[in-house]
């Protein structure tokens, strides 16, 4: 049996951008592969036409097509779901973030006959076992199966518990060596899988309360896998699994020089973390670069990383304000805390980058200010800012909707996290919150130069106002964008990409 996966990677609006290497869908391949099964991967990095996409299908020849989705790009599974309909009545089953947490706005689609909820691993082999063997399909766990104009709505079967057990992602299926980080030699990871945190705006919040109720799956003599007693729901994978997968990677694809760990807690147990350092120095000992919560980052967990090689930091800091921390994030820390990690990281020698969003509901342009001034003054290596979009399945979805900022019947549905605010908050104009976005960096160096100069104060209180002007996008579009047009066209000529800050502000 053959199975393609189909994974719309069209997030990026870069020119050269040549796809991400998707840790899901290469887990899905492994364990189908090990299964016995064939698997294949159209990734689109670019939109194409039905037709196109129609004759890289018949060119495979699959018996089922797996879609991978979230929000952003559900308008382009539909899309190209009833194009591979339109071939043959090839099954088409869609699983990822956006089925799990919208299962009746995935399924409602009548190119979809299919879709996965939550970890897809031994649902998928189940499916395509009983696929290959002509047996009834509609009650798989997880899975949700139209028959005859019924919909068979399965429950949820257990977390994988020891997720060691699993096979290393199939990164054979990619064209790898020319991914977008790979290609200048970067090695992707991830190890461990669910988040104990409650932040608002994620779905791993919503994701954890589908599994309130269940216990996580471990080894046994049924299909390798047994119920357990209640487990944790953030799983690790053992420091030795973690180094042997990289050593097997790297020993494949000599072109690996920098190994970047795509978790978000990879580092939350100590003991797990003093079992590692040693071991990744010794058999790996490649600089690598991680996420990280700002709570985590304690003296003695950041010395441990330093030790093991670590190069840079990705740090949540989100907001520099802590009403909007508490209150609306619920992300569990403070800028007290935000700024001692980074300091103490700065001590450290390691370099840090800082993640943010802009025109978050309870903001206005004083708040977004202080997460400016507060990247200045944390001394972040890298800034990376986003524009709040909330996703169906969230708190924050929910509180956005009940407010009316938010009206999903209305708003159309940006491509990314960096193209337009679709709330209308009574804090700030749309126009503003794409003017902060667009120039953060700028501003980032405005308030840097001005906390060095003497009455840095009172020159600060009258950068707050003028950029809290109701009217500055429209005031910087007439000074600034003549400006940046002669740079677009410098870096043209220079062959250089433009940076964020040259978009207009006319949406």
């Amino acid at each position: 049996m053959r199975v393609t996966f189909v994974y719309p990677d069209l997030a990026s609006d870069e020119p050269t951008y040549t796809g991400y290497f998707h840790h899901g869908i290469a887990s899905l391949s492994a364990i189908l592969k090990k299964a016995g099964l064939q698997t294949n991967l159209i990734q689109l990095t670019k939109e194409i036409s039905e037709e196109e996409f129609q004759k890289k299908v018949k060119a495979l020849n699959p018996d089922l097509i797996g879609f991978s989705s979230t929000a952003h790009v559900f308008p382009f599974v539909k899309k190209y779901a009833k194009a591979a309909k339109e071939i043959r009545n090839i099954p088409v089953i869609c699983g990822g973030v956006h089925a799990t947490l919208c299962p009746e706005e995935v399924i409602a689609d009548e190119s979809i006959d299919m879709i996965c909820r939550g970890e897809g691993d031994l649902a998928f082999v189940e499916l395509c076992q009983k696929m290959e063997n002509g047996q009834s399909i509609e009650n798989i766990k997880n899975l949700w199966v139209k028959k005859e104009g019924n919909i068979f709505k399965n429950e949820l079967r257990p977390l994988i518990a020891n997720i060691d057990e699993l096979p290393y992602p199939d990164r054979e299926i990619f064209d790898y060596a020319n991914l977008n980080l790979e290609k200048k030699g970067i090695g992707t990871f991830m190890f461990s899988r669910g988040c104990p945190y409650q932040c608002t705006f994620c779905c791993e919040s919503t994701l954890r309360k589908l599994y309130s109720n269940t216990r996580v799956a471990t080894k046994g003599k049924e299909e390798g896998l047994s119920s357990s007693p209640l487990q944790p729901y953030h799983r690790i994978r053992s420091p030795r699994s973690v180094v042997a997968e990289i050593k097997v990677a790297i020993k494949k694809y000599s072109f690996i020089k920098f190994i970047r760990l795509d978790d978000d807690l990879l580092f939350a147990r100590l003991d797990w973390l003093r079992e590692f350092v040693p071991l990744y120095k010794k058999e790996i000992g490649l600089p690598f670069s991680s996420d990280i919560r700002v709570n985590l980052m304690t003296e003695e967990i950041l010395s441990l990383l330093k030790e093991s090689g670590v190069h840079l930091l990705r740090v949540g800091v989100e907001s520099g304000n802590d009403y909007i921390l508490k209150e609306v994030l619920n992300k569990g820390i403070t800028v007290e805390q935000i700024k001692k990690a980074f300091n103490t990281a700065g001590k450290k020698n390691i370099k840090t980058q800082a993640y943010n969003m802009v025109g978050l509901p309870g903001e206005s342009p004083k708040e977004i200010l202080e997460t400016i001034k507060l990247n200045v003054e944390i001394k972040a290596d890298l800034s990376v800012v986003s524009i709040f979009y909330p996703y169906k399945g969230t708190y924050l979805y929910d509180f956005c909707v009940k407010k009316g900022y938010f009206k999903e019947e209305d708003a159309k549905l940006p491509r990314n996290y960096y193209s337009y605010s679709v709330l209308t908050l009574p804090t700030i104009r749309k126009e503003q919150i794409s003017f902060f976005f667009h120039y953060f960096h700028f501003l980032k160096k405005v308030y840097g130069f001005l906390f060095k100069l003497p009455f840095s104060r009172f020159l600060v209180f009258l950068a707050d106002k003028a950029f809290s002007f109701k009217y500055i996008p429209e005031l910087m579009n007439i000074i600034l964008n003549p400006l940046m047009r002669v740079k677009r066209k410098i870096s043209k000529i220079m062959k250089k990409e433009p940076k964020q800050d040259t978009e207009l502000f006319s949406k």
